[in-house]
């Protein structure tokens, strides 16, 4: 498709010539498609990098697919030279996997796919049945492997490393080549990316970076990319917020373009994966793609994190965990909270809230003192905080 525009794209599926299903379906796709839509072409990736020591190329802005209704927005993606996608058995409740087999499919040899398989260290693990779970992804996903196999939501590998049952599953799986790489996901990046550096389980890593919380931990991925592992980039908007805000839209960079550009400025990452679950996401993420970081970007930027420093809770920050009383997970129920409100998804972040255990949910903060928030070194307001994401995500 030389000449990649939504309008064009959207009628060639409507024509069955992509093969990917009915053109009724492209009525939730969002964005700008539509009648009297621009026959611009579409932006196209203008960078691609080596992911690590794996061999790999990948652009410097990938796709997340955490939160997708529609297929072929994936597929539109990759016609404007995105080649890495990145999702989790977890993902809509496993349909994300199948919404990746069902777009790239038909391209399978030339994109790289990552996909993610949650494990509780404090029960039993299988090793058949955790090979039992990957086969059931490669179904989902319509190949017969898997680019990169990475456990999800790593808080310290320790348990990862010590268990013979998940080290074995994954060997295995390399040997009858149903998985080229492996590695894991964290929001604990601080002891994570430290332990990564002494294992060779973790060829490519992805970690949470962005402009509000990712400078203490950038001597760690200077670190590991030095030792040949993959960076790759999330949460790279800092909450989500922009949409909720006046002023993050300049002349020539929005928020989520000048974020991007401020992740791809440190060339130790990779690449970043934004969630691309609409076209306008996909042209206007790829239009950031080989743009340096600028004056107007930075001032984008500073807008930005001066109207959320005391709204948006820092993910990887653990301060006032330990003030509580009652040993509630502060930080998970703010960031399915922000899921919920910002990322706009409202199935998936009360999906994951009820998988909780109910003792580390704020159930009684009516009547505490609060003392959470005077260790809260941003000026939270984490009480009310607290009981507004419990009241959302349990309605």
């Amino acid at each position: 498709m030389s000449r990649v525009n939504r309008r064009h794209f959207i009628k060639s599926l409507a024509s069955g010539v992509m093969g990917l299903g009915a053109a009724g379906r492209l009525r939730a796709a969002g964005g700008r498609a539509g009648a009297g839509q621009s026959d611009a072409p579409a932006p196209k990736i203008a960078k691609y990098k080596p992911l690590g020591d794996t061999g790999l190329r990948v652009p410097d802005v990938s796709c997340g697919a955490i939160s997708l209704f529609e297929p072929n927005v994936l597929r539109y993606a990759y016609e404007c030279g995105v080649t890495y996608f990145d999702t989790a058995e977890s993902y809509l409740r496993m349909k994300g996997e199948a919404y990746v087999g069902q777009a790239l499919s038909e391209v399978r040899d030339k994109v790289v796919i990552t996909t993610k398989h949650g494990l509780n260290f404090n029960q039993k693990i299988d090793k058949a049945a955790l090979l039992a779970r990957v086969e059931e992804s490669l179904k989902r996903l319509k190949s017969d492997y898997i680019d990169i196999a990475m456990v999800h939501g790593i808080g310290d590998l320790a348990p990862l490393l010590a268990n013979e049952e998940v080290l074995s599953a994954y060997a295995q799986l390399k040997k009858e080549g149903k998985v080229r790489f492996t590695g894991f996901s964290t929001h604990n990046a601080k002891l994570t990316l430290k332990q990564a550096l002494e294992t060779d389980f973790a060829q490519v890593i992805l970690v949470m970076y962005n402009h509000m919380e990712g400078a203490e931990i950038e001597p760690l991925i200077t670190a590991v990319r030095k030792r040949g592992i993959g960076t790759v980039a999330m949460k790279i908007f800092a909450g989500g917020m922009q949409g909720n805000l006046k002023g993050m839209v300049g002349p020539d960079t929005s928020y989520p373009q000048a974020a991007i550009r401020w992740v791809l400025s440190n060339p130790d990452v990779d690449t970043c994966i934004p969630t691309m679950s609409s076209y306008s996401h996909v042209e206007e993420y790829v239009a950031a793609s080989g743009r340096p970081l600028d004056r107007a970007a930075l001032g984008v930027i500073a807008r930005y994190r001066r109207q959320v420093d005391n709204l948006y809770c820092r993910v990887s920050c653990t301060d006032c965990l330990s003030a509580c009383p009652a040993n509630v997970a502060v930080n998970d129920v703010l960031r399915y909270g922000m899921y919920f409100e910002h990322y706009k998804m409202e199935k998936e972040a009360m999906g994951y809230y009820a998988e909780m255990d109910p003792g580390r949910k704020p159930l009684d903060c009516a009547e505490c003192a609060g003392p959470c928030e005077g260790a809260c070194p941003h000026g939270l307001e984490v009480k009310s905080r607290l009981m507004r994401a419990h009241e959302i995500l349990t309605a």
